[in-house]
């Protein structure tokens, strides 16, 4: 089974600017769970994929 990335988390001294740069390389989107840490994630893809059926 393959590993897939599905989320990448920065903390960095400008975090937005960071994510930015890499959710348009990846043509990821991008969020926040607040002030200073900015998050990527593949655009579509569920995770936790709740699938019946599907090995964790």
């Amino acid at each position: 089974m393959a590993t897939r990335l599905v989320q990448i988390n920065t903390k960095a001294q400008d975090d937005s600017a960071l994510g930015r740069f890499w959710a348009q390389a990846l043509g990821w989107g991008i969020g926040s769970e607040g002030p200073g840490v900015t998050n990527l994630e593949p655009v579509g893809f569920p995770y936790p994929d709740r699938t019946p059926g599907v090995a964790a």
